[in-house]
């Protein structure tokens, strides 16, 4: 085929399926947590009164507690249907147990002794959310579409082999350290467990083991980073992950490696059927995949060589542009697409098949409009307005976290929050800090970390941000190039009006393992901005500026110059963006050294500049939905992974999604509104409806420097 062979990509199987509304519906306990951080008309109960949580809880229904306040004196508290219980900043708790039915139920902001979902009990669509090191145990219990979101230092441990299931279940942003086994989930032999997901995992060096699944239907990682494991030499298995009789695992994005002993496997998996993507992770002396007997399947795409040891001759093993080389091997044997065995075809479109029906539930998300307190003339005479910033300052240096009042707030110099400080407003839609004159930054670090390493923490909620340079500045001249900013609470907050960024991270260490919820991003010449140390050259020093492991949460970046600009040069690792929307920025996404990053079920619209991404490293997108309204221009360039994603040309007949000249770029599971025909350069299409017709059959192809090999 010549260099201009124009390759058609068509049909997809169960392609309906594709572009089906999910039969599913939104939580209550989630709306009520999209609205704000802490519902200022609920029922607050003071520190001094601790024992009585749960009459509390029993009487009000809703309960709001101080912001880093102990309470831990109290019983165990029973959680009931319709209640909710509030905190923030790790608010410290007693055990915290889900008895019985309980549904709609919200627990946020809060440090637990433990949380327990007792054997016997029911527990369906609840929200267990902004959880800080604590204790998940669920045993003989029936945990179904419930949300966990943010579990930061939280160990997770559930057998229901005996009685019980775990079902459709999702956890966002999975952290847990030194603890182990971290995440430990046993059903029962007939499998009534399915449909769990994780998205965004971090196993960091638990002394033992890191994850162990056993007796699933199916389940699904999507972000996964593990740094080191076994450290005390006290695991069961010999894998990070372990997943044993399992009829389906799926990972995609995975990260990390044993960075400690080089001695570790990365994956011991005994899944009928299993399915790796994106796969990043570093070579150790032992293979890094072992398979065991039950393995009837592995199907891997754009994975990275790290060794594999296979105890059965009977399964199937293919790996699709391994180690970036645009090849298919079966069982080691290099393949021609042309001419594929019929069984290695079904095995691919059956194992594709189990994947996209892993989304059938997701929710295309929604979004509230963005909160605006101070109204259209919000600059009118602000720089004649009294200066609050004496005030809120002294505030926050008496109490660590000033409490402000529903109101606007002008500010003739910046905020300084030193560690563990911070400000909560009475709702981003009531309460804003609004910079007299747009020079100036509205809150800055104040630790001044110049010399080693120190971490810091801060927290902002429930406030809008306007009018000044840039909202949140985390630079040497404030923070110090010291400065490695570490599980800060930043959620419900507007920046608006920014001239420089919404938020600047320059020259300090670093930003690692943070949750960003609900937070938006409007009218700023840049969302978020990364400068390193322009001196920089190499080597773990101050002023590296990397972002690690931050997930950002149902967040909104529109009518931005440009939303995301992070020039990175020690490379950002496993950055995820779950729910969130990008809308009529000039440029969306300027990701530079920025390795296994991933974008889930989160919406691109009307960027004034194609392609909505810039990029050297290859970015993830998940069940996510694209509309181009730029006729001939294409929304991706290179080094896009692009995961049961929707594109809607409709409006425009682009007949692009991809450049011609593309370098590493796979579509997989994906649908578009009406049909293309271009070329393309490197990269691989499979089980994807880009003809706009459900009805035409499959056309999987692997494509290198425009020669298309269809199968």
């Amino acid at each position: 085929m010549s260099k201009k062979t124009t390759y058609y990509i068509i049909g997809v199987i169960l392609g309906f399926l594709l572009t089906s509304t999910a039969n599913a519906l939104p939580l209550l306990c989630e709306t009520a947590l999209a609205a704000v951080t802490i519902p200022k008309n609920a029922y607050f109960l003071p520190e001094n009164q601790a024992s009585q949580l749960q009459q509390a809880l029993d009487k009000y229904t809703i309960v709001r507690l101080k912001p880093a306040g102990d309470y831990s004196r109290a019983f165990a508290t029973k959680l009931k249907s319709n209640q909710a219980l509030y905190g923030l900043s790790g608010t410290k708790l007693p055990k915290i147990i889900f008895s019985q039915v309980t549904t709609n139920a919200i627990l946020s902001g809060v440090s637990p002794a433990s949380i327990s979902f007792e054997s016997g009990s029911t527990s369906k669509m609840n929200c267990i959310n902004r959880i800080s090191n604590s204790y998940i145990e669920a045993n003989n219990a029936i945990l179904e579409n419930n949300r966990f979101t943010d579990l930061s230092n939280v160990r997770i441990s559930s057998d229901t082999s005996n009685q019980g299931y775990l079902k459709n279940n999702r956890f966002i942003r999975t952290m847990v350290h030194a603890q182990y086994p971290s995440i430990n989930i046993i059903g029962d032999l007939s499998k009534r467990s399915a449909g769990n997901q994780f998205i965004w995992t971090n196993i960091l060096t638990p002394h033992g083991d890191g994850i162990i699944i056993k007796n699933q239907k199916d389940i699904s990682f999507i972000g996964i980073d593990a740094e080191s494991w076994n450290w005390s030499k006290k695991a069961l298995y010999p894998g990070m992950m372990n997943v044993l009789n399992t009829d389906f695992v799926s990972v995609f994005m995975s990260n990390g490696g044993d960075n400690n002993n080089l001695t570790g496997q990365y994956f011991n998996l005994d899944a009928k059927t299993v399915l790796l993507q994106g796969m990043a992770i570093g070579r150790t002396r032992s293979p890094g995949i072992i398979l065991g007997n039950n393995v009837k399947s592995l199907l891997t795409i754009s994975t990275l060589d790290i060794g594999m040891q296979n105890s059965s001759n009977n399964n199937q093993v293919i790996d699709i542009f391994k180690d970036n080389k645009a090849t298919i091997n079966i069982n080691n044997k290099t393949t021609a697409a042309i001419g594929m065995p019929a069984t290695s075809k079904a095995m691919i479109a059956n194992t594709l098949q189990a994947e996209h029906l892993a989304y059938k539930n997701w929710l295309k998300p929604t979004f509230s409009a963005i909160p605006d307190p101070s109204g259209i003339n919000w600059d009118k005479n602000r720089s004649t307005q009294p200066d609050s910033s004496a005030t809120i300052q002294a505030m926050i240096d008496q109490y660590g976290i000033a409490e402000l009042s529903t109101g606007i707030y002008y500010l003739a110099k910046p905020l300084t929050l030193k560690n563990g400080q911070g400000i909560i407003g009475a709702g981003a839609d009531k309460t804003a800090l609004i910079a007299k004159s747009a020079d100036i930054d509205l809150i800055v670090g104040g630790e001044h970390a110049d010399k080693t390493t120190t971490m810091s923490t801060f927290t902002l909620a429930d406030i809008t941000l306007q009018g000044g340079r840039n909202g949140l500045n985390h630079s040497a001249q404030g923070s110090g190039q010291g400065a490695d900013y570490n599980q800060v609470i930043l959620s419900h907050v507007t920046f608006r009006n920014m001239q420089n960024a919404g938020i600047l991270i320059d020259n300090i260490y670093a930003w690692d393992n943070n949750f960003i919820d609900h937070t938006n991003f409007y009218r700023c010449n840049t969302g978020i901005k990364q400068r390193p140390d322009p001196a920089y050259v190499g080597g773990d020093q101050i002023g590296i500026t990397f972002l690690d492991k931050n997930v950002f949460y149902q967040n909104q970046f529109i009518e931005n110059d440009i939303a995301i600009d992070w020039q990175a040069k020690r490379g950002n690792n496993l950055n995820a963006f779950i729910d969130c929307l990008f809308k009529n920025n000039r440029l969306t996404l300027n990701l530079q050294h920025t390795d296994s990053a991933f974008f889930a079920n989160s919406v691109f619209e009307s960027a004034t500049n194609q392609p909505l991404m810039i990029t050297d490293r290859i970015t993830g997108f998940v069940n996510s939905y694209f509309v181009n309204k730029h006729s001939g221009i294409a929304p991706f360039s290179n080094f896009v992974y692009c995961n049961h994603c929707n594109f809607d040309n409709s409006t425009v007949n682009s007949g692009l999604v991809v450049s011609p000249t593309s370098q590493y770029s796979f579509f997989i599971n994906g649908a578009i509104t009406k049909g293309i025909n271009q070329t393309a350069g490197t990269g691989v299409i499979l089980n994807s409806n880009f003809s706009g017709d459900a009805k035409k059959p499959v056309v999987n192809t692997i494509f290198s420097n425009q020669k298309a090999d269809p199968f």
